[in-house]
């Protein structure tokens, strides 16, 4: 039985599955049927963890490197691009056979990879289903610029500039913001705390618990009237380090491990600290909370980063001035100010834009020809 939807993803940081499974929760309460993929276990174990480990490398022990290796392969046609292609299709094989088995009406990808070997049987006529590309950072790589690819959502006007500078046809891209879970958007609104209220500080280190989380914890050192929930993610040992941690630093933290609930986290917390990946500015955002960014790298990040501190919806900061940064954030009183605007700089209901783009596409593929 076909379904209408599969939508796939890749673990290569957490933003990339949480989009997925926005638009996935978005299209159910339409009753829809999905299928949400992994695009790794449809691939040789190997190619899998070469990626994410490399991935993982890179951004966390080489982040300059990972920064030029971004703009240096911003363009289509790169002396690798050859190379790159073969793999992927070695590689990924698997995924296109699964989905071709599944024959849903539209597949949706927020992830570039799947793109690769996706678009090209799109073209060849194995896929007959609309193929849509989700970007989820405030920059359009190159990479999400295949061919074949049906459609293009991109989050923000900066986004759409990129791609159209990258040949991807005008009338397939569609700004529709990064989805989130409606939770995020169901957050209440931020107000300066009172004067003897605690300042509740949420400091995130998203999905892999990659970042200079520790350099932000002592930053808090000496600092009275903060309440800090420090969330690690996935990373091993980090949550008792940081435990261990916060405790000769004399730093009173609620520390914990992989968070399903971000969403309730924001929701108590006055401000976000955090990396700048393209999910957790969008959740902040959106839930109405300012950020302070501290250790971005250099790439999609920093784009990411510039977004959020451009549009007064929050601040850039060395690791270890993480702590003064948000005390001067209560005491200049701008945090009520700065998450509205952080809310306005947000696309609401950006999961249902992407499947509006997505179903419009499948109504346009089903709609007779005219004689």
């Amino acid at each position: 039985m076909a379904i209408d939807l599969v939508i796939v993803h890749s673990p290569v940081g957490g933003g990339h599955k949480s989009a997925a499974l926005a638009v996935a929760e978005a299209a159910r309460a339409r009753g829809l049927t999905v299928e949400v993929l992994d695009t790794f276990e449809h691939a040789p174990r190997v190619f899998g963890q070469a990626y994410v480990t490399a991935h993982v490398t890179w951004t966390g022990m080489a982040p300059e490197l990972y920064g030029n290796a971004f703009f240096s392969a911003n363009h289509r046609n790169g002396a690798f691009e050859p190379f790159r292609r073969a793999v992927d299709h070695v590689a990924w094989a698997g995924l296109v056979k699964r989905v071709v088995a599944l024959a849903p009406r539209a597949v949706i990808a927020t992830h570039h990879l799947p793109l690769v070997v996706l678009g090209r049987a799109r073209r060849k006529g194995k896929l007959l289903c609309p193929l849509i590309g989700v970007v989820t950072d405030y920059v359009t790589h190159a990479v999400w610029a295949e061919k074949g690819v049906d459609a293009l959502c991109v989050p923000s006007s900066g986004a759409l500039r990129d791609a159209l500078g990258h040949r991807f046809p005008a009338s397939q891209l569609h700004v529709t913001g990064i989805p989130v879970r409606p939770a995020f958007e169901r957050v209440p609104s931020l107000r300066d705390p009172a004067p003897r209220e605690p300042l509740r500080v949420l400091v995130t280190s998203g999905g892999f618990g990659v970042g200079p989380i520790r350099d932000i914890v002592r930053s808090f050192a000496g600092i009275r009237g903060v309440e800090l929930t420090v969330v690690c993610g996935r990373a091993p040992g980090l949550e008792r380090r940081v435990t261990r941690l916060a405790g000769e630093a004399g730093v009173k933290a609620r520390v914990l491990g992989f968070e399903k609930d971000m969403a309730a986290r924001m929701a108590e917390a006055h401000v976000i600290v955090g990396k700048a990946g393209g999910l957790t500015v969008t959740e902040a955002m959106t839930a109405g909370r300012p950020m302070v960014i501290a250790g971005a790298i250099p790439g999609n990040e920093g784009v990411n980063a510039n977004f959020v501190a451009r549009g007064g919806a929050g601040f850039l900061a060395d690791p270890a001035d993480v702590g003064s940064v948000v005390v001067g954030m209560r005491g200049h009183g701008v945090l009520g100010a700065m998450g509205a605007s952080a809310k306005a700089l947000a696309r609401t209901r950006a999961a249902d834009r992407v499947l509006d783009v997505a179903m419009g596409l499948v109504f346009q593929v089903a709609a007779p020809k005219a004689a």
